[in-house]
């Protein structure tokens, strides 16, 4: 990412996500956010403020996503979701 992307650029990872992924974001020299994801009250993914903070993120940024079995809550998008998100 970072031979293709300006330094300034801010990574978006989940929240929560991986533990090491934030780091190589910024360990690259990237800023860094987070979207939200989690949903503590239903127990399962917060889609609308997941495609509010997708949205809203700046033209140019990076939204990493996790394709499948989302780490650490193991919680993925429906195939609906999936064509919303994308």
């Amino acid at each position: 990412l970072a031979q293709f992307f300006p330094r300034k650029t801010c990574v978006y990872t989940s929240k929560p996500t991986w533990g090491n992924q934030n780091t190589v974001a910024m360990k690259a020299g990237f800023q860094h956010k987070s979207y939200r994801y989690w949903d503590p009250k239903s127990r399962g993914l917060d889609f609308k403020g997941m495609l509010q903070d997708i949205y809203n993120a700046p033209a140019g940024s990076i939204i990493l996503l996790h394709a499948c079995a989302h780490n650490p809550t193991g919680i993925d998008p429906t195939a609906d979701q999936w064509d919303q998100i994308m």
